[in-house]
């Protein structure tokens, strides 16, 4: 597989990860950018519970029947991603953005009143969700146009999925998984 593509993931099991499809309207709980592999092994960068991380894409997603995914190839030249993807080497190691949380808990109750909050930026900015590195991964390779109608760290998985969909020159659903 090629590198610097989106995955959106969806754990089977969980409570954490249930609440986050529940209240991001989701049927994924989590995203993460794929890596160029490393001695053969596929790799990716996450920003998991204990922070932003390289991880094997092989063994905690591809060969993970309690993981199903989609990748979504970024199609823009290599060398851009490259150049994004190495940026993002800066954010190894930035804590995890629990506090993140309440904000897309507030989101999901203004839309069960029909107001839809997500032009909002996040109250909280400490440490990195997962959606929000693929969003610094996307804006870097210069397309943070397609986040307009987002505030800042609002963005969810199922966020990114909806964005996809719109763009589809710019982004092209490559494999399918368990879902």
């Amino acid at each position: 597989m090629d590198y610097g593509n989106i995955v959106l993931a969806d754990t089977k099991s969980g409570f954490i990860v249930n609440a986050i499809k529940w209240f991001t309207k989701s049927q994924f709980s989590h995203s993460f950018v794929t890596m160029p592999d490393i001695l053969g092994v596929p790799m990716c960068i996450e920003a998991a519970a204990s922070g932003v991380d390289m991880t094997r894409f092989d063994n905690s997603y591809q060969n993970n029947i309690g993981e199903g995914y989609q990748v979504w190839q970024l199609n823009l030249p290599q060398d851009v991603k490259d150049t994004a993807l190495k940026q993002m080497l800066n954010d190894l190691e930035i804590g995890y953005g629990h506090f993140q949380y309440p904000w897309f808990i507030w989101r999901k109750v203004n839309l069960l009143f029909g107001r839809d909050i997500k032009k909002h930026n996040n109250w909280n900015t400490s440490g990195m969700i997962c959606s929000q590195l693929c969003v610094a991964y996307l804006k870097a390779c210069g397309v943070g146009y397609i986040f307009e109608e987002y505030g800042d760290g609002s963005i969810s998985p199922q966020d990114l999925q909806d964005i996809f969909k719109v763009y589809p020159g710019l982004f092209t659903l490559i494999e399918s998984c368990r879902l």
